[in-house]
């Protein structure tokens, strides 16, 4: 049986590498594009550096772009790449347009022009959705309130476009919240629980947040790979909400972290206004009927799971 050829734009991530070490278990050859050129932390830690190929080049660049993709046969391609920070967004916005929106329509010009055949993953936001209280759905009102939000959503409606004018095997994923070791640690559930572990330790007085009164649905990236991959690779080619169903409130998420190092929440925080997201949706609940539907598929670990792993630096 030939070896699949899977192409990862934003491989140095933690989606891409997650992904990556998934995809070599299914004994794929694993080609990743990347800026960086020194040896990539991510990949140190889950020990895959010297199992992919990564192509050194800017992701915008379509000569080089459609040069790997058919040196390589490449036969699925995934974009986990772009400027990925709504908060930074709206200070970047011509990075932000570009990074996300610009790598998404090459790709497809490839496919339509090279290969049909290739299928090919994007990963979208819930960030795409209007700020509501209720349940959203893949058909719910799409309204961002970023320049991250919008160029998710361009992105989106791109790919559903192409996929349904040209008959292509491509699709996007609506990504909710997910966390792993991997991710950044300015990212507020690693935010909090390096905070708590610092002042337990009595290396700092007090963490610094923004909104504290929001919910979120919050899932663990090993997980979420799979399910790219899986959707990518169901007979009906399709758009899906990827999370859990189970949302958290961020003030439960202090209370459970702080009481993991036998400390009171309430007497360490403090309020930064410049760290408000003036346009923050309070709350963000998914719909994943569809997913556990279709794909029969229901999620391993909840919020519980996910904090004491991050909490324990455990890597799966």
């Amino acid at each position: 049986m030939k070896k699949k050829n899977v192409l990862i734009l934003g491989i140095s991530g933690q989606d891409g590498t997650y992904l990556a070490h998934y995809l070599l278990q299914k004994k794929y050859r694993v080609i990743g594009i990347s800026r960086k050129q020194k040896k990539i932390k991510n990949h140190l830690k889950l020990n895959i550096e010297k199992k992919i190929i990564i192509k050194n080049f800017d992701y915008v660049d379509y000569e080089k772009l459609k040069k790997v993709i058919m040196a390589y046969k490449v036969d699925e391609i995934y974009f986990l790449a772009g400027q990925p920070k709504p908060n930074i967004s709206n200070n970047k916005i011509i990075e932000t347009l570009y990074s996300n929106i610009i790598p998404v329509y090459n790709i497809i010009d490839i496919i339509i022009k090279h290969n049909k055949k290739i299928k090919f993953f994007n990963s979208s936001s819930c960030e795409i959705f209007k700020a509501t209280k209720k349940s959203l759905d893949e058909n719910s009102q799409k309204e961002p309130n970023s320049i991250y939000a919008l160029s998710k959503l361009v992105s989106f409606e791109m790919v559903k476009f192409f996929r349904e004018k040209f008959s292509l095997k491509i699709c996007s994923g609506i990504l909710f919240h997910h966390e792993s070791i991997l991710r950044e640690k300015d990212y507020i559930l690693r935010k909090i629980i390096k905070g708590a572990e610092k002042i337990k330790k009595n290396k700092l007085k007090f963490l610094t947040l923004g909104h504290i009164h929001i919910s979120r649905d919050w899932g663990w990236a090993p997980e979420y790979v799979k399910l790219m991959h899986l959707i990518l690779n169901r007979h009906k080619t399709d758009d899906y909400i990827i999370a859990t169903g189970k949302t958290t409130k961020l003030i439960d998420i202090l209370k459970k972290t702080f009481q993991y190092y036998d400390l009171d929440w309430r007497k360490y925080i403090k309020y930064e206004k410049n760290l408000l997201r003036k346009f923050d949706s309070k709350i963000r609940m998914a719909n994943v009927y569809k997913l556990k539907n279709d794909l029969k598929w229901k999620p391993i670990h909840n919020i519980d799971d996910v904090l004491l792993n991050l909490i324990n630096n455990k890597v799966f």
